[in-house]
C-alpha cells in the first residue's frame, strides 16, 4: 500500500514540477523586462535559486538530522554532486535537443572560467578535506566567500538587454503571484517526486538485489536524489529552450551548478560536518571532465548543437549506469 501511496505522489509531484517551472519561465522574463534587467542575470541568480531550492530542502534536512544524531550528513554531498552533474549533461542536453542554445561571448570570459573554477576547487579541497572526512564551518565559509563573489561578478558584469517582444509577458502583480506559484511548484514538487522515488528505489534495491541498506541509500542519492531535486532545473531549462529563452535556460543550469556547490554546500556545512565518502571524491573529479566538456561545446561556434545534446545527454546514462555498476560491486 505504501508502494502505491508513493506512486501517486510522485506522479502529482511531476505535475506540480510542469506547472512550477511554466509559470517560473513566464513570470521572469516579465520581471526582466520591467526592470530592464538582463534575462541571462535572471536565469543566473533568480531562476537558478528557485530551482536550487529542493537540493537546499533535502541537503540542509539531512544536514539538520545529522546534527541531531550526532553524525555526518553522507548524503548531502552525494545529492549535490549527482545534481550538478544531471544539470550540465541530461538537463542541458535535452534543452539543447529542443532548441540549441546560443551561447554568449560574454559567458566565456565570466561564468564558464569561474564555474570550472570552483569545480576544481571544490574536488580540490574535498580531497583535502580526507583529513577529517568531513567538510566543517570553517571550510563551508570558504565557499560562501566564493558566492559572495560570484554574486557581486553577476551584477556587475552583464548589461541589460533587449528582451525578444513574441515572448509572453505578464504584467508586474500577475508576474510576482507567479513567481510565488512557481516557487511553490517547483519545491513542492520536487520533494514529493524525490520522497516517492527514493522510497520505491530502495524498497526495491534492498528486497529486489538484496543489497545492504547503506549501499541503497548512496545509489539513491547519487542518482534519484540528485535527479529528483534536479528535476526543477530539467522542467525549467526544456521549458524556457521551448519558449526561445535560451539565455535562461543555460543561465539556469549554471547558476544552479554554482547555487548547488557553494551556497547550498556552504550553509549545511556551517550546520553540521558533511561526510565526504571516496564515491563522492571520484564523482567530483568526473564532474570535472562534464564541466570542461561543457564548455567545449559552449565556446565552438558559441552554441550547444542538437547533437552536443544528444552527447550530454549520452553521458548521463553512462554516469548512471557506472555508479549502478560500482553500487552493485561489478567495478
Amino acid at each position: 500500500m505504501l508502494i502505491v501511496f508513493n506512486i501517486f505522489i510522485t506522479i502529482f509531484g511531476f505535475f506540480l514540477l510542469i506547472k512550477g517551472a511554466d509559470f517560473f519561465v513566464v513570470s521572469s522574463a516579465s520581471i526582466a523586462k520591467k526592470f530592464n534587467i538582463s534575462p541571462l542575470i535572471i536565469g543566473l541568480t533568480l531562476v537558478a535559486f528557485g530551482t536550487s531550492l529542493p537540493e537546499l530542502a533535502v541537503t540542509f534536512a539531512a544536514a539538520l538530522q545529522a546534527r541531531a544524531l550526532g553524525t555526518t550528513a553522507d548524503i548531502a554531498l552525494g545529492n549535490i554532486v549527482g545534481s550538478d552533474i544531471a544539470n550540465l549533461t541530461l538537463i542541458l542536453g535535452f534543452s539543447a535537443i529542443m532548441l540549441p542554445i546560443a551561447v554568449k561571448k560574454s559567458m566565456n570570459k565570466r561564468e564558464f572560467p569561474f564555474l570550472i573554477l570552483i569545480t576544481v576547487v571544490f574536488a580540490a579541497v574535498a580531497y583535502l578535506f580526507q583529513s577529517d572526512a568531513a567538510i566543517v564551518w570553517w571550510e563551508a565559509l570558504i565557499l560562501l566567500g566564493f558566492f559572495a563573489f560570484y554574486m557581486v561578478m553577476m551584477f556587475r558584469g552583464h548589461k541589460a538587454d533587449e528582451l525578444d517582444e513574441d515572448i509572453h509577458f505578464v504584467d508586474t502583480k500577475k508576474a510576482i503571484l507567479l513567481l510565488i506559484l512557481g516557487l511553490a511548484g517547483v519545491s513542492l514538487g520536487g520533494y514529493l517526486v524525490t520522497s516517492g522515488a527514493e522510497y520505491i528505489a530502495t524498497e526495491v534495491l534492498v528486497k529486489a538485489f538484496s543489497m545492504t541498506v547503506t549501499k541503497a541509500t548512496t545509489l539513491v542519492g547519487l542518482s534519484i536524489v540528485s535527479l529528483g531535486t534536479s528535476l526543477p532545473e530539467l522542467v525549467t531549462s526544456v521549458m524556457a529552450a521551448k519558449k526561445g529563452e535560451n539565455e535562461i535556460a543555460l543561465g539556469n543550469v549554471v547558476g544552479s551548478n554554482v547555487f548547488n556547490t557553494l551556497l547550498i554546500v556552504g550553509l549545511s556545512g556551517i550546520v553540521t560536518p558533511l561526510g565526504v565518502n571516496s564515491d563522492v571524491l571520484t564523482d567530483s573529479i568526473i564532474l570535472i571532465g562534464i564541466t570542461a566538456v561543457m564548455i567545449l561545446f559552449s565556446i565552438t561556434k558559441q552554441k550547444i548543437s542538437r547533437f552536443e545534446g544528444w552527447i550530454l545527454v549520452a553521458i548521463y546514462f553512462s554516469y548512471i549506469a557506472y555508479i549502478i555498476m560500482r553500487a552493485l560491486g561489478i567495478l
